[in-house]
């Protein structure tokens, strides 16, 4: 049985709370529908949180490492893009070589496409010298990637080891100047020039490169069947060169230097001898960076496919982490609906209850 009291007033008590309960909920709703987020704070869902948490993080480093990837293939498109003018003008090269090659050209002639060579590989030069990307050299064979023979790692993935990375190999950032392509068949410029023919004086067979030997050494060189070269001369362009100091970085440095391009158009350009055995090394050259090219279209393909695969793991990861953490609008909507009418019909019952306890008075 109910009894009426002044100083304990129950219905009061309980209106009170009812009222501190569905404004909380009616604030809660709110605050959902003003984030769009479901969990605000670890106190709304500590597990659900803490998993969001990680899933955002992993969603942070999808996003450099797209970034990353990009970058790559910025790397690749950069020296690919050099690649291909080298190739062109490789290819003038052995387009002037090869008419050199013709017996019908007189020494003036041959002085013409010496010099047109001779600026096409210069150029060869200097493109290979300032290219480079973010301070990576590309084509000078000087960066710590080839240096180093670890090539360049592209971070593709969000945690460490060998999967998460494409390592791009050492021999894309080989030397691509004249003494690597012409002269010196891993790319580096720390060996003579001319080592390339020497087996000519000593092996008794029709050496590719013994005219280009002959003339280097300054040796007479005959062959098993008959073939003689012999440039014992003392004319500008019958001279030995053997003891002539090899500049490989065309830099001038040295006494008495001769730059790796005046070495070999000094060699080559003097009859049709030695300008016909020299396109053996021009093919070799248009193969080295047709290699390299299609080596670095490959690499871009993968890392292409990288970026895919980065873009779906990302999607799939934001899909998860929404159904964690999003709220749901119309569910909160519905909830910040409920709550606002019971707050309202609570406030009005407790002013109610609160007029209960005058009843008393009527007994006294």
């Amino acid at each position: 049985m109910a009894s009426i009291t002044i100083n304990t007033n129950l219905a009061s008590l309980t209106a009170q709370r009812n009222l501190s309960a569905a404004t909380s909920g009616m604030n809660t709703a709110m605050e959902r529908l003003s984030t769009g987020f479901r969990i605000n704070s670890g106190a709304d869902d500590a597990a659900g949180s803490a998993v969001s948490t990680l899933m955002e993080a992993q969603i942070s480093g999808y996003d450099v490492a797209e970034s990353n990837a990009s970058m790559g293939l910025s790397l690749l498109d950069t020296a690919e893009g050099v690649l291909d003018i080298v190739g062109d003008y490789l290819q003038r090269i052995r387009d002037l070589t090869e008419q050199a090659a013709n017996g019908t050209y007189g020494t003036s002639s041959m002085q013409a496409i010496r010099t047109e060579v001779e600026q096409r590989m210069l150029e060869i030069n200097r493109l290979c010298s300032v290219i480079d990307y973010n301070g990576i050299q590309l084509l000078d064979g000087t960066s710590a990637a080839y240096l180093s023979d670890t090539g360049i790692n592209i971070q593709v993935g969000n945690n460490s080891g060998i999967a998460n990375i494409i390592n791009l190999d050492s021999s894309l950032f080989a030397s691509a100047n004249c003494s690597a392509l012409f002269i010196n068949t891993d790319g580096r410029t720390d060996q003579n020039w001319y080592e390339r023919g020497q087996g000519a004086a000593t092996d008794d067979i029709n050496y590719p490169t013994s005219a280009l030997y002959a003339r280097i050494t300054g040796q007479v060189v005959e062959l098993s069947n008959g073939t003689k070269y012999d440039y014992t001369d003392t004319s500008r362009y019958g001279e030995a060169i053997e003891n002539r100091l090899y500049d490989p970085d065309n830099d001038g440095t040295g006494e008495n230097s001769v730059s790796c391009i005046t070495a070999i158009c000094d060699a080559v350009y003097t009859d049709d001898s030695t300008a016909r055995e020299f396109l053996q090394f021009i093919d070799e050259a248009i193969e080295n960076v047709s290699d390299r090219r299609t080596l670095i279209g490959a690499y871009m393909n993968r890392v292409e496919s990288a970026v895919d695969a980065i873009g779906v793991q990302k999607e799939n990861i934001v899909s998860a982490n929404s159904s964690i953490k999003d709220a749901d609008v119309a569910e909160e909507s519905s909830n910040y609906i409920k709550y606002q009418i019971l707050q309202q019909s609570t406030a009005t019952l407790l002013s109610t209850a609160n007029q209960t306890p005058s009843i008393a008075l009527n007994l006294i």
